[in-house]
């Protein structure tokens, strides 16, 4: 019989506030600050503490199926720290670097040409890479099913699933605001530096 008497407290993190009114009329700079505060720092919270919980469960006797659903949930949550440190690392700073040459009113029609395929990649990229994760909020749901009521589970198993539901109402919301928001701005961002043919 496995272990149950494991130290769960403080496995789970605030969630940030989940409204993100006003982003019609946020510049690139804020709907990026705001995505980076209300969304990638948040799940990134969810998945350390999602590992965390990993880790307890790893520790504990396990079965067979129960060592197989760890490996998957720790695969998922590798895919999930990849596309915010993607998002991180390579799209706000993009971001903030579009706004700047918006603010400053820079034509991108008078530059080189690489400017005109830098930006565009950058776009296809982004609503690439949206296209990509789209199916992980449904593999999240499948790996936080509702319990057996007749079976006995560890508390920490409990929180991660927790975290795994969290997570996936996280990534549908991201999914949705970016799409919504973000696409566009960025869209209109290079229409008016005229960085799109």
């Amino acid at each position: 019989m496995a272990n149950t008497n494991v130290k769960t407290t403080g496995l789970l993190p605030p969630i940030a506030p989940k409204a993100f009114g006003g982003a019609i009329g946020m510049d690139l700079s804020h709907l990026s600050d705001k995505l980076n505060s209300d969304y990638y720092s948040v799940i990134e919270k969810l998945c350390v503490g999602a590992g965390n919980n990993l880790s307890l469960l790893q520790q504990l006797e396990v079965q067979p199926s129960a060592a197989s659903y760890i490996e998957r949930c720790n695969a998922l949550i590798d895919e999930i720290k990849n596309f915010i440190n993607a998002r991180k690392g390579y799209y706000s700073p993009y971001l903030y670097e579009l706004h700047r040459k918006e603010d400053a009113s820079h034509d991108c029609s008078s530059c080189s040409g690489n400017c005109h395929a830098g930006h565009n990649i950058k776009l296809a990229e982004i609503k690439e890479s949206i296209a990509r994760i789209k199916d992980l909020p449904n593999r999240l749901q499948m790996m936080s099913l509702p319990l057996h009521s007749e079976t006995l589970y560890p508390d920490v198993y409990r929180a991660l699933r927790n975290h795994l539901a969290l997570l996936q109402d996280m990534l549908t919301e991201l999914l949705f605001v970016e799409e919504t928001y973000l696409i566009p701005k960025v869209a209109e961002a290079q229409k008016n530096i005229n960085a799109r043919s």
